[in-house]
């Protein structure tokens, strides 16, 4: 039985990924800083179900879905939710709006919501700096870019907040990125280590470097179905090894379970998406899309998706140009004849009439990639939201890229998490997220150990 309310803050929130997996291990997110408008609004979106839910009146959140009432209709019936939401939402750019006063807005929020003290940080800079896909298509390798430096400003809030735990997420590329011909990771460990309130992070920092790698985790390894690696790095304040001794091992413990799941097999596209109403280009809607299908064999993870929402949103299919509805078709063929790695190279051998006319081809060779149905998804990213021929449909009869709810199901979002704004910002966001269900095996193993130190209070 749990005894304890415990307080979370996430800095870079995005559209919630984070935050969600942790409201689902337990823990009250009473600040989110983000800087983009329609990720902010997703995020209120979310509260406001959160909301509804704790107090009895989730159907309203339903009819929102629906688009049978508004957003805005609900806040004003329930105004303590609206003035709630308007202080746990903080829009604000990091560094541009002054450390100072987002600060400031966090702690109105603590106050407000009476949380004595903030437990965890949460948060993970823009990875665009550090992905190897975006330093590929920079010539100076991202090194000049000033996003490299946004950790500092995380650093900043955890000094002033000295929370119990810190969960800091990026991706692996973080490991060679370089910014003033120096690695930004050592430089990054460096100032963790140096903080006036000092954290160890779990395990030490001289295994960090020594085997980087080993703070990888896997979303695949905890029954979420798509590759993503991401860099994980826990810290906690120093002062609590005294009260729990085992909290060094909270990463190691993720490691194992992550092994044990692996054994087990991964979730594929076909488990995130097989139940989803089929679309063809331009088909569907970017808002509330229907009822789900009356079908009886839905899996175990579908069902979970499925908990608590009146249906399908955030489903519309991309309109298709002729050329790349060819090439779609092209490689959807390729796996269904066993070839699920099929490159440009193939099409220019089979097909050269379809080679699309863009520069530097030979660094793109998997440019088009059919997503497989007996497979994890590859690793959703924000530049879904420029095209989406790395996230082919594996269905022949339906020829497009993924929907925003199909990548969603693949990150681990929800059905009834609705992303607000035009379809492409709702892409950017769910590519940007952290896989909501890996926050949360995270989250609980953060909680465990806060529920053993805070035991006898």
């Amino acid at each position: 039985m749990r005894n304890h309310t415990f307080f979370a803050v996430d800095l870079f929130a995005g559209c919630g990924g984070l935050s969600e997996g942790f409201k689902q291990a337990g823990f009250d997110i009473i600040a989110q800083v983000e800087m983009d408008r329609w990720a902010c609004e997703s995020l209120r979106t979310r509260h406001l179900y959160h909301g509804l839910k704790e107090i009895g009146m989730g159907y309203l959140y339903h009819l929102y879905l629906r688009e049978e009432i508004s957003r805005n209709d609900i806040l004003v019936r329930f105004p303590a939710l609206a003035r709630s939401i308007s202080h746990r939402v903080i829009q604000a750019t990091l560094g541009d709006d002054g450390t100072e006063a987002v600060l400031q807005k966090i702690e109105a929020s603590r106050r407000y919501h009476r949380a004595p003290r903030i437990h965890v940080l949460l948060g993970g800079p823009p990875c665009q700096p550090y992905s190897l896909a975006g330093r590929s298509r920079d010539p100076f390798r991202m090194q000049n870019d000033k996003r490299h430096y946004l950790y500092r400003h995380y650093l900043e809030i955890l000094e002033c907040l000295q929370p119990d735990f810190f969960l800091y997420e990026n991706v692996p590329g973080l490991f060679t990125a370089r910014a003033d011909g120096k690695k930004i990771f050592v430089r990054i460990l460096n100032d963790f280590s140096s903080m006036d309130h000092p954290y160890e992070i779990t395990p030490p920092l001289e295994q960090v470097l020594e085997d980087p790698c080993s703070y990888i985790l896997n979303s695949a390894d905890f029954h979420i179905p798509q590759i993503r690696k991401r860099l994980i790095l826990i810290g906690y304040r120093k002062s609590l090894e005294r009260k729990n001794l085992g909290i060094k091992n909270i990463f190691k413990k993720l490691q194992k379970q992550a092994l044990k799941n692996r054994r087990d097999g991964y979730l594929t596209v076909r488990d995130a998406i097989g139940d989803l109403p089929p679309l063809r280009p331009s088909e569907g809607s970017d808002g509330w899309f229907g009822t789900y299908d009356l079908i009886t064999n839905s899996n175990p993870y579908q069902v979970k998706m499925r908990r608590d929402s009146p249906g399908v949103l955030n489903h519309r299919a991309r309109r298709h140009m002729e050329d790349d509805l060819e090439r779609y078709k092209y490689f959807i063929e390729q796996c269904m004849n066993g070839n699920i790695s099929a490159r440009l190279s193939d099409l220019m051998n089979d097909r050269p009439d379809l080679i699309p006319n863009h520069k530097h081809l030979d660094k793109f060779l998997d440019r088009f990639k059919v997503q497989w149905w007996d497979y994890p998804s590859s690793t959703i990213t924000a530049h879904i939201c420029k095209d989406g021929h790395y996230y082919i449909h594996p269905d022949i009869n339906q020829c497009r890229s993924f929907t925003v709810r199909e990548v969603a199901r693949c990150q681990s979002f929800p059905d009834n998490y609705k992303f607000e704004g035009p379809r492409t910002e709702q892409f950017k966001q769910v590519g940007n997220a952290v896989p909501p269900l890996l926050a949360k095996v995270i989250g609980i193993a953060i909680r465990k150990e806060l529920e053993k130190i805070y035991a006898n209070r």
